[in-house]
């Protein structure tokens, strides 16, 4: 776990450059796998207090291990936390705000709610950097291992390509309709972009997928 627990991807590398040393406070929404991603922050962050969030039990687990291994207990707290739901933090809590790969798991009206409470507490002029899943993803997937889709909350739901025994639900979106999405609830858009990388697709960061997946980055403030 040592050797793999800083191998940041290229996205995760991207957001690490936007922080700033005197950042005090870190929302990172659906802790990165091994905590790699925080436990990045704290370094560069030295002051900072990071709370990660996640509905993972089992990840969460297993990252509060190299959390403890690194000797970063007391500057990361890992919590069970649904981003979709009302959070407990004042408004303008948060310097930056760290989503990545996991509002794709939302459905339309979660996201809706979600980014409406990431706004509440995100500071004024505080970043919120999102890497999501797109819909060029979605039309590559072969009709086959689509199961269904729900037009009301946008979901997708099919099979892992390389793994039939997995079965996936997404909501897959275009960069038009992120942005659209963060104005709504009255972000300032600094950077929209669309990209491929090759994910990781186990917690120790040792496999990664067989195909680059397409994602889209969007980094707001307000």
């Amino acid at each position: 776990m040592e050797s793999n627990i800083f191998k940041s991807s290229k996205s995760e590398k991207r957001a690490l450059k936007l922080l700033q040393p005197e950042m005090s406070s870190i929302l990172s929404v659906g802790i990165s796998t091994g905590g790699s991603a925080e436990i990045n922050m704290a370094k560069i962050c030295s002051k900072a207090k990071i709370i990660a969030t996640t509905i993972d039990e089992i990840g969460l687990d297993f990252t509060n291990q190299a959390i403890k291994k690194y000797g970063m207990s007391e500057r990361i707290e890992i919590k069970i936390e649904d981003v979709s739901k009302p959070m407990p933090y004042k408004s303008n809590s948060f310097d930056f705000v760290y989503a990545r790969l996991v509002l794709h798991y939302l459905s339309r009206q979660q996201l809706e709610s979600a980014l409406k409470e990431i706004h509440r507490v995100l500071k004024p002029n505080g970043l919120f950097f999102v890497v999501a899943r797109n819909n060029k993803e979605w039309e590559l997937t072969k009709p086959e291992f689509i199961i269904s889709y729900d037009e009301k909350t946008n979901l997708t739901t099919y099979y892992e390509q390389w793994d039939w025994k997995i079965i996936r639900t997404r909501q897959f979106l275009s960069e038009e309709q992120l942005v659209s999405a963060f104005k709504e609830k009255e972000f300032k858009i600094l950077s929209c972009e669309s990209y491929k990388e090759y994910l990781y697709t186990d917690y120790e960061r040792t496999i990664k997928s067989k195909k680059p997946n397409s994602l889209t980055e969007i980094v707001v403030t307000k």
